[in-house]
This record gives structure tokens, C-alpha cells and sequence, in this order.
């Protein structure tokens, strides 16, 4: 007897299964959302039997500080099945994240970047436990606070390079901040010298990370709330997410592939130059005792260099000449330059003490529009209790770092981009504010391990170029200022919208330095 037949086009079964197979995991976790009304949430705004479907969808950050007038410090969301607090504050940030560190050090998997995209050897966003504490431990190894010094001799080289491409076209300025930032750390992970106008390797980081951008905050695309989504095929009326994280997914492969393969080939014909990468292979085939895997912990690490620091050093530069780099603050800025080095010559990182005002101008770039606005989500492990509010297992907590370092209470103005707020830690700690913005890098045992190299990277390009350099608005045509609007994009890594500026040498003797 033949077996029967079945005319139903495979789409309609492979929806069919999908439906069931979201249901199933949409309604358990629904019910188990209804046994936590039981107990006191924090509160949010009003959410249906599926959840809340009236999530902002950009500058997430700006509406969640709007939700903080409303809801207070600690705001509950619940999604399809997902339980989701924002934190809108330093102090119940300190708490969770710092004190109660090993209940709250974990990361949410998101379905769309890591498994899609093909992000999972980002360190920085996996779950905490014995792979995130390899990668770690590798990466301070060879960027610990004290090793900061070994890199001075890079920075200085790539950052005078900068000072000689502003001279020759400063209307590339965008470009010349995007290349030093990627030159420092691309030489210093790959032993990799960035060429002036263009690199193969920078661009395959740039265009990986823009993906990262787009799709990293969560609840960006629907599979991040329903992981069931990610088998749907993706010739699939309705799976975009699936053919776009497809598009990423090779560029970020290749990301992480390509620098890391060059530096392998250099080895084998004796050209390598000493770099992170190179200095691991060669201890990998030195001691018969390592794991095979260490090989892509130490792809992993060189690549997450990249995705870190390039962005953070690039932003706050980038966002330094367009929100006030003009007048009485560049004066000052200048004046307290031309007391150190009397215009007779570049500044060096033994200058650092005697530059105070650098240093604040570096923390206001930092705190006035934080690189990661949104910071990177926590995992509830397992239930806990906040100031008399239930927090389940399984919630993703984010934290909106923007708003956190946008509290009147602690940074007066706040919207005001004011260097001379950090001018006198002593009074403002006397009086509770102005702290310094080190939230703008993390919390606790997730704090990012590069930050130390990062500032050092800002602070010695800021310096840099206002030594030599005054930075004047554009004009038009009728020779009229043009008055860069601040906009920043609306991503996971939130980057200045492009803008003109004019870099114009301060003297003669400005340009012989060069």
C-alpha cells in the first residue's frame, strides 16, 4: 500500500511548526510572567498578555531617561516571554553590577549577533564562566593597567602621523581620526602598519562593526525576543533578518579571519613584525601543553582589541571638535599647552602631569555622549530582590549609561559639554558631584579591560592636535560660520553624525613641529 500524499506546500508546514514551536515558547513563559506579578515588580509602563509592544526602537537611551520622570531609577518591561529591566541610575547600578557582581556578571545571549551574525568570540558579550574568564585573562595579560607604557612608542608614532595628514588635507579630518585609532590598534594586535588613504583590513572591521551596531541593542529584531525564529529558512517570505545577518556574518568572519591569517603567513616566511598575535602563536608552538584552542582565543582577543578601541578612540575625538572645541576652552586648553611645551615642541606622555585640563576635557567627551549609550545587557542567574522589587531569573538588565551620566543631581547642566566640572575633584567630592564618568566603560567584573590604553589613545591625540592646531567652524560659501548640528546615529555604538570643521596650523613654527 503506497503512503498517503500530503499536497500541503512545505512554507505553510514550515509555518505551521514555527507557530507551534514559537507558542511553545512564548506561552510557558507568558504563565510564568503571571506568577511574577504575584510578587512586586518594578514599575513600567502597562504591558498586555504578551508583553509590551511599545518599545522605542531608537535612541533607545533618550526614551528611557524619558521613561525615568515617569517610572523612576529601576523600569520593568516584560516581551513575549522576556522579562527586561533599564536601570536609569549610578546607584542601583553600583549595586547590582558591583556588589552583588556574582549574580549579575553574566550576559543575555543575543539570538541575532552572536548566533546569526556569528559575533560569539566577542568576549565582551558572552556568558560569564570559564571561556569568558580564558579570553579575559589573555587580554589583560597583555593590556593591564601597568603594560599601558609599552604602547606609548605606537600611539606617539601614529598620532605625529595624524598631526602631518591634518597639515596636508584637513578637510579629511573624519578620515585621519578613523585611521589613527585603527593604526594603533591594528599595529599593536597584528604588528599591521595602516597605509594613509585606505586599508583592506580596517574596512572589513569598520563594515562588521556597523552591522554590530544596527543589530546589538536588544530587541532590535523580533528573533532576539523569540530565538525559535532564527529556523526559519532564509528564502522565507519575511526572514530579511535572516538574509541580512547572513551579509554580516561574512564580513565579520572575515573580521576576525583575514588580519589574523596574515599574521600566521608572515610568521612562516620570517617577515612577522613583534605584535600581540605573534607573540601568542609563537608561545602556542613553543608549549606542548596548551590546549589546540587557544589558537582562536587568541584570534578572539585580537579581534575584540579592534572592535573596542578603534570605535571609543575615534568617537570622543571626533566628538570633542564638534561640540565645543572653539573660543574660551580651546584657549585654555592651549594656554596650559604653550606653558608646558613654549610651541618648541610636540607633547610627550612625560607631560601628563602638568596637563590637568587635557584629562578633564577627556572626561567630559567621555560621560557628555558615551560610546555605548546603552551599555551592554546583564542576566539575572537567579532571582534576587532590589529595594523591595522582584527581580526573576532570566531578566536582561540594561543599563542606560546616558542617563546615568546625565543626572542633574550629579552632573550639574548635564547637557552642557563643561570640562572645568572635573577641574576640582576635591570640592566635587565634598559636595557629591561630578564624578568621574568610569561608568561610561562598564561596571564591575565586566568593566571593558582596554580602557586604561583607550584614554591614554584620547588623551595623547587631543593633546596632540591642540598644541599644534586651532579648530574653527567651517564657513559657506558667503564665508559665513556654519554651526555644526550635534547628531549622534541612533546605533548599539552610538558614532558624531559627520560634520565640518576647519583645522588651521596655530604658527610657522606649528608647522615646522610637523
Amino acid at each position: 500500500m503506497n503512503s498517503p500524499s500530503f499536497s500541503v506546500p512545505f512554507i505553510e508546514i514550515s509555518i505551521f511548526f514555527l507557530a507551534a514551536f514559537t507558542l511553545a515558547w512564548v506561552l510557558p513563559r507568558t504563565w510564568l510572567g503571571s506568577v511574577f506579578v504575584r510578587r512586586r515588580l518594578p514599575p513600567g509602563p502597562p504591558t498586555g498578555w504578551f508583553g509590551n509592544f511599545s518599545l522605542p526602537s531608537s535612541y533607545q537611551w533618550l526614551h528611557y531617561a524619558k521613561w525615568k520622570e515617569v517610572y523612576g531609577d529601576i523600569i520593568y518591561v516584560y516581551i513575549l516571554g522576556n522579562p527586561v529591566i533599564v536601570i536609569s541610575s549610578a546607584q542601583v547600578a553600583e549595586e547590582l553590577f558591583e556588589r552583588r557582581s556574582r549574580r549579575y556578571s553574566s550576559r543575555p545571549i543575543r539570538t541575532m549577533v552572536v548566533e546569526l551574525m556569528g559575533f560569539d568570540w566577542l568576549f565582551s558579550s558572552m556568558p560569564y564562566g570559564r571561556r569568558w574568564k580564558q579570553h579575559r585573562s589573555l587580554f589583560h595579560r597583555h593590556f593591564h593597567r601597568l603594560l599601558t607604557s609599552d604602547y606609548y612608542s605606537v600611539i606617539t608614532k601614529e598620532t605625529y602621523t595624524t598631526l602631518r595628514n591634518l597639515a596636508n588635507t584637513p578637510d579629511d579630518f573624519a578620515h585621519h581620526l578613523r585611521r589613527t585609532a585603527a593604526a594603533i590598534v591594528m599595529r599593536i594586535s597584528y604588528g599591521h602598519e595602516v597605509s594613509d588613504k585606505g586599508d583592506i583590513y580596517v574596512t572589513l572591521a569598520d563594515e562588521a562593526m556597523q552591522g554590530l551596531g544596527a543589530a546589538g541593542i536588544f530587541g532590535t529584531f523580533l528573533v532576539d525576543y523569540l530565538p525559535s525564529l532564527k529556523y526559519i529558512p532564509a528564502w522565507m517570505p519575511g526572514a530579511d533578518f535572516k538574509r541580512q545577518a547572513l551579509i554580516w556574518r561574512k564580513k565579520t568572519r572575515a573580521m576576525i579571519d583575514k588580519p589574523f591569517q596574515a599574521v600566521r603567513e608572515r610568521m612562516a616566511d620570517g617577515t612577522a613584525i613583534q605584535c600581540f598575535v605573534q607573540k601568542e602563536l609563537e608561545k602556542l608552538q613553543q608549549d606542548e601543553n596548551l590546549n589546540p584552542n587557544y589558537e582562536n582565543t587568541i584570534k578572539n582577543v585580537a579581534g575584540i582589541s579592534y572592535a573596542a578601541g578603534a570605535d571609543t578612540v575615534r568617537c570622543n575625538i571626533r566628538e570633542l571638535f564638534g561640540a565645543y572645541l572653539f573660543d574660551l576652552q580651546t584657549k585654555r586648553a592651549q594656554k596650559e599647552l604653550d606653558d608646558v611645551l613654549a610651541m618648541d615642541r610636540l607633547p610627550t606622555f612625560t607631560d601628563r602631569s602638568e596637563l590637568p585640563y587635557i584629562d578633564c576635557i577627556v572626561w567630559e567627551c567621555l560621560r557628555w555622549n558615551p560610546v555605548l549609550p546603552m551599555g551592554l545587557a546583564r542576566l539575572a542567574a537567579s532571582d534576587d530582590e532590589y529595594d523591595g522589587y522582584f527581580i526573576p531569573k532570566g531578566t536582561s538588565i540594561l543599563p542606560n549609561v546616558w542617563a546615568i551620566l546625565h543626572d542633574a543631581d550629579v552632573y550639574p547642566d548635564p547637557l552642557i559639554f563643561s570640562p572645568e566640572r572635573f577641574s576640582d575633584q576635591k570640592r566635587n567630592d565634598d559636595l557629591g558631584i561630578n564624578k568621574l564618568p568610569w561608568q561610561a566603560f562598564g561596571f564591575g567584573r565586566r568593566m571593558c579591560p582596554g580602557r586604561w590604553l583607550a584614554y591614554e589613545s584620547v588623551w595623547f591625540t587631543i593633546a596632540c592636535i591642540l598644541s599644534v592646531y586651532s579648530i574653527e567652524r567651517a564657513v559657506d560659501e558667503n564665508g559665513l560660520e556654519i554651526v555644526p548640528e550635534v547628531v549622534y546615529t541612533p546605533s548599539l555604538i552610538s558614532r558624531p553624525m559627520p560634520f565640518k570643521s576647519r583645522f588651521i596650523l596655530r604658527s610657522e613654527r606649528a608647522g615646522q613641529l610637523i
